[in-house]
């Protein structure tokens, strides 16, 4: 008998609401899931339906109004503040729709950033920085700031820095919004060989059913709930 591999995440009738001005707003509605290590989940819906909700829920950048998340057998409700920012900066890779790469650094300083905050050596950082960039087929672009970026590069700019402090989780908000096609499959194509090669477990909120046939299993939200939960394609046409 296979042994059974411990969900990454679970999530126990998951709430979230918001105050906008009177009145009150469910983002998410008592939502369960369990997500095992390894696999490549995208979370998919209409604007508003509480995709990126969840995400930001699970990856510690929010707290919950309502029930409990647990990741890798940790509550991420019962830590504190300064314990979040230890996990999110140890377990997690995030990559946001928008690049929020610091304007005044070069590409590869950008990318170094999260080793700075993880004390690793300054040579390491560099290297590491380097390689990265070169795999996402920006190695000519070290010294090249965002401003003499294109929006698809300064987006795998971004990747790479998700990447650097090797998590065990990657987290993406449309990260291949920003891509032309070609570029969008390629960085894909990465993220599901990490799952499927390394190991990582990957979330990814899309609107794009392109993306998301890259993934092992499709969540549909609307309204706050989960109202599809599927098979996906894994990359395999």
């Amino acid at each position: 008998m296979a042994a059974q591999v411990r969900p990454m995440f679970i999530g126990q009738s998951v709430s979230k609401q918001f105050i906008l001005g009177h009145q009150q707003v469910t983002a998410l509605d008592e939502v369960s899931i369990s997500i095992p290590s390894g696999q490549f989940i995208a979370i998919m819906g209409p604007s508003g339906s509480g995709k990126s909700t969840l995400l930001y829920l699970m990856g510690g950048l929010d707290r919950p109004t309502g029930g409990a998340i647990e990741v890798g057998g940790r509550r991420l409700d019962a830590m504190t503040g300064e314990e979040l920012a230890t996990f999110r900066r140890e377990t997690i890779g995030f990559v946001f729709q928008a690049f929020h790469l610091i304007p005044s650094m070069t590409a590869q300083q950008n990318v170094a950033l999260p080793g700075v905050f993880a004390g690793t050596p300054g040579e390491e950082r560099e290297e590491r920085a380097a390689r990265l960039l070169s795999i996402l087929k920006l190695g000519d672009r070290l010294d090249h700031k965002p401003n003499q970026l294109s929006g698809g590069q300064q987006q795998r700019v971004a990747i790479a820095r998700a990447l650097f402090n090797n998590p065990p989780v990657l987290m993406g908000d449309e990260p291949t919004g920003a891509l032309d096609s070609r570029t969008g499959r390629d960085v894909m194509t990465l993220f599901r060989r990490l799952a499927s090669e390394q190991g990582k477990t990957v979330i990814i909120v899309t609107h794009d059913p392109g993306v998301a046939s890259y993934a092992d299993r499709v969540v549909t939200l609307r309204d706050g709930r989960i109202v599809e939960d599927r098979e996906g394609q894994g990359g395999h046409f």
